[in-house]
């Protein structure tokens, strides 16, 4: 091995920046970088980045072979080839040294992640067991999401590399690849201008995926599970696809030519982009479930529902407000009606296409009937601090 010895470079530092009469904080603004980094170093528990002992030299009054020596050097050493493959292994220790510091920190903020990912999958499982709402959603997608970000987040956090090779600065590469990771995003250009911003994001994403995915999806399946596996993909897809790709190719796309090009064409574009790709989204879930929609403007509480094309029934503890629903029926069909109540009043009226009233009846009881109807039928229910149940098919 051919570290620096850490304490001794420590010293070394302490002493000329005290020479030259500057502060920890004075030496740590000349180089932007906290004042705590400079005690780190005097203290011996960090060595600078490869990237600062240039500047830090100069600073000081020193070259870079005396800092790298710990010592002064007072007239110039010819060195020998050995001298020189020494010095040349020791940049190549610093270098190597702050890349291990960093992975052991990124292992660790995914080890936590994970493990947290993990016991609320665990407390998820058993809370299934015991409330009402969880036993009516379908939460396989949140084991699946979560197992999904943890894979992906080893990489992200541990194996990524953080730099990309020269050559990605040197030509217009759109296609990135590399162990898991399959990156093509035609009009995006990698390189090391964007690339840090892409890891970031891609860390941020595995974090969402493995913590607060469920807070995402439980809240919206509770109102959105009558639309069954169309709510379910959307919501998957919307997470999984649309918030990874769509935040890289709008971060790649905005800092793809750093500082030296500001690219408010590309920005005002890849807005453009984003914008046209979450009304794409948002139409094909509408296309799927706009006719199927209830209207609703009522407060519901405990409510468990079931709907599709031709039927639609419910169970609450609490109803007031009302709801409105659109059925396909055949020609001259039966529609059965079971309404129960154990507290408060309902209301149901029934038209047809056209708006006629077929069926009109407040304040039902507890009952069992029939209407025939035809075609399309728009039913509403009114509620009024209603407790009970309804079924319509």
């Amino acid at each position: 091995m051919f570290e620096i010895d850490r304490v001794k470079f420590g010293a070394f530092v302490s002493e000329l920046r005290k020479e030259k009469g500057i502060t920890q904080k004075e030496l740590a603004e000349k180089l932007c970088i906290s004042d705590k980094a400079i005690s780190k170093w005097e203290t011996g528990n960090s060595i600078p980045d490869v990237s600062l002992f240039v500047p830090l030299a100069e600073i000081l009054g020193v070259s870079t072979t005396e800092l790298l020596e710990c010592r002064r050097i007072e007239q110039p050493e010819a060195m020998n080839k050995e001298q020189t493959d020494n010095l040349v292994k020791k940049v190549i220790e610093i270098s190597e040294d702050r890349y291990t510091y960093k992975s052991k920190k990124n292992i660790v903020i995914y080890l936590i992640c994970a493990f947290l990912s993990v016991v609320g999958m665990f407390c998820l499982y058993l809370l299934q067991k015991d409330v009402a709402l969880l036993q009516t959603i379908d939460i396989t997608p949140v084991y699946m999401v979560a197992a999904f970000a943890i894979g992906f987040g080893a990489y992200f956090w541990i194996f990524i590399k953080e730099k990309l090779p020269a050559y990605y600065d040197e030509n217009e590469i759109s296609v990135y690849v590399d162990g898991i990771l399959h990156l093509n995003m035609p009009g995006v250009v990698f390189n090391n201008n964007n690339w840090p911003h892409i890891v970031e994001v891609l860390r941020c994403w595995s974090i969402f995926g493995m913590i607060f995915f469920p807070f995402v999806y439980l809240p919206l399946m509770a109102e959105l599970k009558e639309y069954g596996i169309i709510a379910q993909l959307t919501l998957v897809l919307g997470a999984v696809l649309g918030g990874l790709f769509i935040p890289v190719y709008v971060i790649a796309r905005k800092y793809q030519y750093g500082d030296k090009k500001p690219m408010k064409t590309i920005k005002k574009k890849s807005n453009w982009i984003c914008i046209v790709i979450i009304l794409v989204i948002v139409l094909s879930s509408l296309g799927f479930t706009g006719n199927l929609g209830t209207i609703s403007s009522a407060t519901k509480i405990m409510y468990f529902s079931n709907a599709g094309r031709d039927h639609w029934s419910a169970e609450y503890q609490y109803l007031d407000g009302y709801m409105q629903r659109n059925l396909w029926m055949e020609e001259d069909d039966v529609l059965k009606i079971s309404i129960e109540t154990i507290e408060g009043e309902i209301d149901l009226t029934i038209k047809d296409s056209e708006g006629n009233v077929i069926f009109s009846e407040k304040s039902l009881e507890t009952k069992e009937f029939q209407v025939v109807v035809s075609g399309k039928i728009t039913i509403r229910i009114d509620g009024d601090k209603h407790e009970g149940s309804f079924s319509l098919e």
